[in-house]
């Protein structure tokens, strides 16, 4: 008979396979939808394209959805005393569990939100404070910031290789031997 330990081990390796599946399939799509997106700003057939990519995000949303919800049942099936039965009564056609919907419901919240949604900050504030690297829809401002700060970091690693050694700064008089680091 499997310990307990053995059941919730094989339980969460069940639940990381189908949620690893499910990342997996939801970045393919999106990937897929940000190559039909930028062929819609690329082409005349933008509103095709983005009936495509609304598509191609149901899909991604529906199989995320469904690929969590069996992993939720697998966990059970392995450990039911300690995973719950999956509930359907609180899943959507897509299979997603709307249990921890945070949407505002009464007035006082509904108020709440819209005064921090309108409190937020501004894409110029947030690119003045180094928080927004580009626009609010480049997707490859984040890309270009990391790749010229590795390019900035190369440069200076090569040129700090190539400085003179204080010995020869002593020889050539630029430094005094006093003022020297010991080597």
């Amino acid at each position: 008979m499997s310990s307990a330990s053995d059941i919730f081990n094989q339980a969460k390796s069940a639940a990381t396979s189908v949620a690893n599946t499910a990342v997996n399939t939801a970045t393919s799509l999106a990937n897929q939808a940000s190559t039909l997106a930028s062929q819609a700003a690329n082409s005349d057939a933008a509103a095709n394209v983005t009936s495509q990519v609304q598509s191609i995000g149901s899909q991604a949303v529906s199989t995320a959805g469904t690929l969590a919800g069996q992993a939720h049942a697998q966990a059970h099936a392995l450990a039911p005393t300690v995973v719950p039965a999956p509930s359907t009564s609180t899943l959507t056609t897509e299979g997603i569990d709307n249990r921890g919907d945070l949407s505002p419901t009464d007035e006082v919240g509904k108020a709440k939100f819209e005064k921090l949604f309108d409190s937020r900050s501004k894409p110029d504030e947030l690119k003045d404070k180094g928080i927004l690297k580009g626009d609010p829809n480049d997707a490859l401002a984040h890309k270009r910031a990391e790749l010229a700060k590795a390019m900035n970091k190369d440069q200076l690693d090569k040129e700090i290789a190539q400085r003179p050694q204080p010995e020869e700064l002593v020889k050539k008089g630029i430094l005094n031997p006093d003022e020297a680091p010991p080597v």
